[in-house]
């Protein structure tokens, strides 16, 4: 019997061999049209995703927060700074988050 992937919602376009790495370890998906997603896309996306990853472009607020789904446990924020994100509002949640790192360090 094979164990059920966690559902990764990635809300815009990430260099491909990042999105192919997530496909094989994750049921994931991606923002094909890389458009940016509105607040209730990004409701739904809180909804339904184990894992969030957003970028700088996307407002996760407590509008998003308070409607999330109970499956959801990480945010993990690809880009530079998490003002985009309520930090506190997740840790009160007791989402973990990430945020990648600068890779030249």
């Amino acid at each position: 019997m094979s164990k059920k992937r966690p559902v990764v919602i990635v809300t815009r376009k990430l260099p491909d061999p990042i999105e192919t790495r997530m496909r094989e370890l994750f049921d994931t998906r991606l923002n094909l049209d890389d458009q940016p997603l509105s607040t209730a896309d990004l409701i739904a996306a809180a909804q339904t995703a184990d894992i969030l990853v957003p970028t700088v472009t996307d407002r996760i607020d407590s509008k998003v927060l308070a409607q999330a789904g109970p499956n959801l446990r990480l945010i993990a924020n690809f880009g530079t700074g998490v003002d985009h994100i309520d930090v506190e509002g997740a840790r009160a949640r007791d989402y973990g988050h990430q945020h990648t790192r600068r890779s030249d360090r």
